[in-house]
């Protein structure tokens, strides 16, 4: 059976000083907008899913004092934060154990999980007990270059076997799942953005992905049309 491994390259299409960004293009800065608009400058900060320390490093040169926690600290690149080293899927008493804190931020992990569910309730007992919001992104499987992808190869975008083995992105979560899971622990309070649109690098390409898109949303039937266009799906939680 062939290993599901957790990281992706350091090639990525982002960095923050030299640190590779796992995440499409302009989700950091998305949610270090968030969190700074929401939480006093200073508070504690929790990064669940750290991977090498591009957003723990953003936060922190924010003024918040950031607690990174990540399954592998081999590829930390951060000198001024320890990465904790913990498997989310097993306990989250090392996580409880830094706080409080005024805010907690999942990105780009939960579709790494076997349980996301059994995730998201974690994480929500957690802010709940210390009051702080939460702000989880995934991957986007229903914008309009995914469902063209699935319309044509079967599978979503950065949903797909070479992601499963590579990446190890083995739960699709649309948004509307997490928001039944929300509903599900009771949380009532949560808005969704859609970031980074896939832009192709061709012209011609761009310009027949933008016909689609406003194609579909000429016939769609959905009354919620925001989930059309951005790669990744944001939510910020208020448990």
């Amino acid at each position: 059976m062939s290993e599901v491994k957790h990281r992706g390259s350091k090639d990525t299409a982002e960095h923050y000083k030299g640190i590779p960004v796992h995440a499409a293009p302009g989700v950091h800065q998305k949610v270090a907008d968030i969190i700074r608009s929401k939480v006093p400058n200073g508070s504690r900060v929790a990064d669940v899913g750290a991977g090498d320390g591009a957003l723990s490093l953003r936060l922190h040169d924010l003024g918040f004092k950031v607690s990174p926690f990540d399954v592998d600290d081999s590829t930390w690149e951060v000198r001024e934060l320890v990465c904790n080293v913990i498997n989310v899927e097993n306990s989250f008493s090392e996580i409880n154990r830094h706080g409080p804190y005024a805010a907690l931020c999942a990105i780009e992990i939960i579709e790494h999980l076997e349980n996301p569910r059994a995730f998201l309730k974690d994480l929500v007992q957690i802010a709940r007990t210390y009051g702080a919001i939460l702000v989880i992104s995934t991957p986007n499987p229903l914008d309009t270059f995914s469902s063209i992808s699935h319309f044509t190869r079967g599978f979503f975008n950065w949903f797909s076997p070479a992601h499963y083995l590579g990446g190890g992105h083995i739960s699709i979560l649309p948004h509307w799942m997490i928001t039944q899971h929300l509903k599900y622990l009771g949380v009532e309070k949560f808005e969704w953005q859609f970031c980074a649109p896939y832009r192709h690098p061709s012209t011609i390409k761009r310009f027949f992905y933008s016909c689609i898109s406003q194609f579909r949303r000429m016939v769609s039937k959905s009354d919620d049309k925001s989930f059309f266009d951005g790669q990744t799906a944001l939510v910020t939680i208020y448990p």
